[in-house]
């Protein structure tokens, strides 16, 4: 096995297990500050100090990742989610503890997933960078998919896992991901001419052509996800759908978003780029907008299965192109813009429009995710159709 084969193979096995432990983790927070007697508020504010760290502190982050290269910033974010879910074992009866643990697992996250998108980018050329990103995004929706399953380890009650079990578990797969980050060399890269100060740089990133484009694109799709998760459950209760059916819709969503990404590198080939990233926004919003109608339950997860083919397209080429396009030495920093940006859209927008659920159900809700598609799908077509051009061609094949 050569060294970039390997390379690529620890880090999907790295990708892989911070979503176990973050798809773990975050629910079971959320069961350790219930069984402490707090109310669903606090819920928001756990959930909030876990996406602070992305909004604050998400351009320094990526900075420091180009700095100091991209083994290093695993390795920080290793350590940091190694002390989140330590904090979280010796400190499942205390909130405050529980605050800290959120805190320290969303720097984890920033700093590891910065970390394995650049190197990600540093690895790929610009012919297999959508393959590759594919790949790497299949390992996270894998990742996301197996984590909820430490919900499921024994010892816990029919309504609260076992919290302080799970956050030890977490803790050691944290240990292994710290031993993985180890094993993985920082590939060459390439150094911008100067060391320019952060928020110069970072003009400088978001001065290049396509790349604010990508951002909105990618963050309005994300929030779409969010927002169908969060809202599937008030389509079943408005329509008298049972519970068994709106879990068969997510998880055909999610399955189906996994097995899209073994195919980008083939999409993109025979479409291109930029229609494969409009195309695939515009046929979410389609798929999406089926769920406004009060169709049959087959019919929905069929719209389920659907949304989740094609929107699972969208977040890989949206790094793809962001890693391409990115100026020299400046990968983590313009890939903690687009992580900003995410955090940014997953927080206003299904909040504001779930503003309309009260007047129009679940279909309004949904019925507006999908508009808001078609203003990501249209800033996909401002996005350069060829950001191969004058990308990093230095990154080894």
């Amino acid at each position: 096995m050569d060294a970039r084969r390997r390379g690529l193979v620890l880090l999907l096995a790295h990708a892989a297990l911070m979503q176990i432990i973050i798809f773990g983790m975050r629910p079971s927070l959320s069961y350790a500050a219930l069984g402490l007697g707090s109310s669903p508020a606090f819920l928001g504010v756990l959930s909030a100090f876990y996406a602070l760290p992305a909004l604050i502190l998400a351009l320094p982050a990526g900075r420091i990742v180009d700095l100091i290269g991209e083994r290093r910033g695993m390795v920080i974010g290793a350590v940091t989610v190694s002390v989140a879910a330590g904090v979280a074992a010796l400190g499942s009866g205390s909130l405050p503890a529980l605050l800290v643990a959120s805190v320290l697992l969303g720097c984890g996250q920033m700093f590891t997933v910065l970390g394995e998108q650049s190197y990600v980018g540093a690895i790929s050329t610009a012919q297999r960078s959508d393959a590759t990103f594919g790949i790497y995004g299949f390992a996270v929706a894998a990742g996301q998919t197996a984590g909820p399953l430490l919900l499921t380890l024994p010892g816990g009650t029919p309504s609260m896992p076992p919290v302080a079990l799970i956050f030890t578990v977490s803790f050691g797969f944290a240990v292994v991901m710290l031993a993985v980050s180890f094993l993985i060399r920082s590939p060459a890269r390439a150094v911008a001419g100067d060391r320019q100060p952060m928020l110069r740089a970072a003009r400088g990133v978001l001065s290049t052509k396509g790349l604010p484009n990508a951002l909105i694109a990618g963050s309005l799709v994300l929030a779409s996800v969010d927002i169908f998760i969060a809202y599937a459950p008030l389509v079943g209760h408005d329509r008298g759908l049972s519970a068994v059916v709106i879990s068969i819709m997510l998880v055909a969503r999610s399955a189906f978003s996994m097995f899209s990404r073994l195919f980008l590198g083939v999409l993109s080939n025979a479409l291109g780029r930029r229609w494969l990233l409009v195309t695939s926004i515009f046929g979410s919003a389609v798929m999406l907008a089926g769920f406004v109608f009060d169709l049959p339950a087959p019919v929905l997860i069929a719209f389920a299965c659907g949304y989740g083919f094609v929107v699972g397209i969208c977040q890989p080429i949206t790094m793809s192109w962001i890693s391409l396009i990115a100026p020299p030495g400046t990968r983590g920093l313009a890939m903690s813009m687009r992580l900003a940006a995410n955090r940014l859209g997953q927080t206003i927008l299904p909040a504001t429009l779930g503003i309309l659920a009260a007047a129009a159900g679940a279909a309004g809700v949904l019925g507006a995710s999908a508009v808001m598609l078609l203003v990501a799908a249209g800033a996909g077509f401002g996005v350069p159709s060829d950001p191969g051009e004058g990308a990093d061609a230095s990154a080894p094949g």
